[in-house]
């Protein structure tokens, strides 16, 4: 199958700081790309490439087969549309920001009105053409910049984190449409959201400073012990300059980044303390566990701790012999704020 999209050695900076560094990906057609990898790993920039909106620093970017420049980037950003996280509105009613796009393309207006009344539809929002876009809920103008990219009939719709932040009955309704319109055209998802990617791409990218660490079939992709250990799921809350992230089991992770709303974030095995006792640290985060499981790699043991939620901490044999260890005895875990990477 010839690819809709390749990308040879790509990188893209902005002044001193280089967003994407070498990337080489062939994408094509059918089913739904997702895109993860911590903030500021390069996702919003690789979908403003394929969008036409950026454009390489360094290397080569082709679209059906011909070279993306300044010269010819206008046809892909007609063929391409990118659906932002913060979706910007302009004054007035939905159906005056749904058409806008197309009204500048002089399309027809009986044409125009038949796209409205599909798209408001196919995102559960028949009827609301009159309602002040501004006025709508987060969740409701998240699906009618949905509805508005339809409008545009794109061959390929890049969403850029679709469900951040969105109420849980919002975020399943759009990944509903998402799926619906993987059917009809290429959708490229870059999200934190591992659940969402999980149930909606047959392929997963992971990128990390910039450059594609992990690309496979979404199911082998989160395999990976990056991500089978360690990964929690809740909703952060900044207070004094700290992270707060409740990810149950009366657990709060402290994370020095600044994101609200629902997160994903990862510990390192290897970033955990493991103690005894009880020790004083400048370190955000201390709990206090069981251990459930050990795991002999060696010179190397991986150490399964209970402390409302499961956590894996490696640390050296000899430390494990030291500290005399072993399966039901009472521990304490510790790691930085720093060391909590959002994903």
């Amino acid at each position: 199958m010839a690819a809709v999209y390749e990308l040879e050695s790509v990188s893209k900076s902005y002044g001193e700081i280089k967003a994407l560094d070498g990337v080489s990906l062939k994408i094509e057609r059918g089913g739904i790309l997702g895109v993860v990898g911590h903030s500021g790993a390069g996702k919003t920039t690789l979908l403003k490439l394929l969008a036409g909106l950026e454009y390489p620093s360094e290397g080569r970017l082709s679209y059906n087969g011909e070279e993306v420049t300044s010269d010819n980037a206008a046809r892909l950003r007609r063929r391409a549309t990118m659906l932002f996280q913060m979706p910007l509105f302009l004054r007035g009613d939905v159906y005056s920001n749904i058409s806008y796009g197309l009204k500048l393309r002089e399309i027809p207006a009986d044409e125009i009105a038949r796209r409205a009344t599909e798209a408001l539809e196919k995102v559960r929002l028949k009827g609301f053409d009159e309602r002040a876009a501004r006025e709508l809920s987060g969740g409701e103008q998240q699906r009618v910049a949905m509805a508005r990219a339809m409008m545009l009939d794109p061959e390929v719709l890049l969403l850029d984190e679709p469900t951040s932040n969105l109420d849980p009955t919002n975020a399943s309704i759009l990944s509903e449409i998402i799926l619906e319109e993987a059917e009809r055209r290429l959708v490229v998802v870059s999200t934190h959201d591992y659940a969402q990617v999980k149930r909606l791409a047959s392929r997963t990218i992971y990128l990390e400073n910039g450059r594609v660490v992990g690309d496979a079939e979404t199911k082998a992709l989160f395999a990976a012990p990056v991500f089978a250990d360690n990964v929690f799921t809740g909703f952060s809350k900044v207070v004094d300059g700290v992270a707060q992230i409740d990810v149950g089991g009366g657990l709060v992770i402290r994370a020095a980044f600044q994101e609200e709303g629902r997160v994903n974030v990862h510990i390192g095995p290897e970033d955990i303390i493991l103690s005894r006792q009880f020790v004083e640290t400048s370190a955000r985060n201390e709990f206090k566990g069981m251990v459930t499981a050990v795991e002999d790699l060696g010179s190397v043991v991986r150490l399964k701790i209970d402390a409302g939620k499961s956590f894996t901490v490696q640390i050296t044999r000899k430390s494990l012999v030291e500290m005399g260890l072993n399966v039901g005895q009472e521990v304490y875990i510790t790691f930085k704020a720093s060391s909590v990477q959002l994903i």
